[in-house]
């Protein structure tokens, strides 16, 4: 079965066409209030919630910030692929998760300590 070009043609332009019409409503919509943007481009850490980072991290409380860093480092070191103890295995996935945790943390850190 073949699929015309033609139709494949008429797909990707309804694509880029509204993909260029989102994009152009939320940068006017960034434009016209730029900390609404600011603050949810900056508190998204993959819509992660604090017990899922907790998780994460295997952390009971959020307050000590040395244990935090002892384990993200820890984790990220298991999941390096050019890490030689792991013989080239690692995930990157699990990586950008271990990040979005430890950044979830810390921004909660910092917003109970501006309270």
């Amino acid at each position: 079965m073949r699929i015309p070009i033609g139709l494949i043609q008429q797909i990707a332009t309804s694509l880029s066409r509204a993909f260029r019409k989102t994009f152009q409503e939320e940068y006017l919509a960034a434009k016209q209030n730029p900390k609404k943007w600011e603050a949810a481009a900056t508190t998204n850490f993959g819509n992660m919630d604090l017990s899922e980072a907790k998780k994460i991290l295997n952390l009971e409380e959020i307050g000590d910030s040395e244990a935090l860093q002892e384990h993200t480092d820890k984790l990220l070191a298991m999941n390096d692929k050019k890490n030689p103890k792991n013989q080239g295995i690692g995930s990157g996935y699990l990586q950008s998760k271990i990040l979005n945790a430890k950044e979830r943390i810390e921004y909660e850190m910092n917003t109970s300590e501006d309270k």
